[in-house]
């Protein structure tokens, strides 16, 4: 589901982009505003949205809201975490969340069309959903009205929340005399988690990929998008 929203966003993004070529070139040195979204975030069924403003043209200060959702399967993740043995297939996540940043532009606004390093901080806040089927005990009712155990198939439900800090350095690089971004970036990120589960032990903390990891953890991606 949040890949097809994606797909539609980015179609209607490069079309208006086609439309409204020629009015834009000329209001390119105007723009206050951009909207980002990460592509690698919808390998694990998130979508991850960036938007900026900067107090004026040419500042050296950017804040950045970013709103995530998370819906659909968990194998992607549960791959990277090395559960790719399990029949993870159903395994499903719902999730949401937010970061905020600061971003420090290291060189001066020239031109529309040139390259700005950045370094950037925030922190951020997520809340997933995950829903599993494992072997377990289940409490049932005989025919004759008891209570008994029985070990079967059932469903297992873990909520996790997740606080964590970011420290990024960062190459904007825009195309189309400033009206399309490419956000390159690297850095450190700290998480730590709470985790409830009704599961024999909590299953989605194995490494710094994982929905419920606490630690350090290195960072490196890419974001798209257009500045208005």
């Amino acid at each position: 589901m949040l890949k097809r929203i994606a797909v539609v966003v980015i179609l209607l993004f490069f079309s208006s982009l086609l439309q409204g070529n020629a009015q834009a070139l000329e209001a390119a040195s105007d723009k206050t505003i951009s909207i980002k979204f990460s592509p690698q975030h919808l390998l694990i069924n998130g979508l991850h949205l960036y938007l900026e403003r900067i107090p004026e043209q040419g500042s050296r200060h950017g804040f950045v809201f970013s709103p995530r959702a998370y819906k659909g399967n968990s194998k992607t993740v549960d791959l990277f975490a090395g559960r790719n043995w399990e029949d993870s297939e159903d395994d499903r996540v719902l999730g949401y969340g937010a970061e905020v940043q600061h971003k420090i532009y290291i060189n001066n606004y020239t031109s529309p069309d040139k390259s700005r390093v950045y370094l950037a901080y925030g922190v951020n806040y997520h809340h997933f959903n995950l829903e599993f089927k494992r072997e377990g005990w289940v409490k049932e009712m005989d025919p004759e009205g008891l209570e008994v155990y029985k070990y079967r198939l059932r469903p297992f439900n873990e909520k996790i929340n997740r606080i964590g800090g970011v420290a990024l350095f960062g190459l904007q690089v825009p195309a189309l005399d400033g009206h399309l971004l490419f956000d390159f970036y690297s850095g450190a990120g700290i998480k730590n988690s709470s985790i409830q589960t009704d599961y024999s032990h909590e299953r989605y903390n194995r490494n710094a990929m994982d929905y419920g990891y606490s630690g350090l953890h290195l960072l490196l991606g890419i974001m798209i998008g257009a500045a208005f």
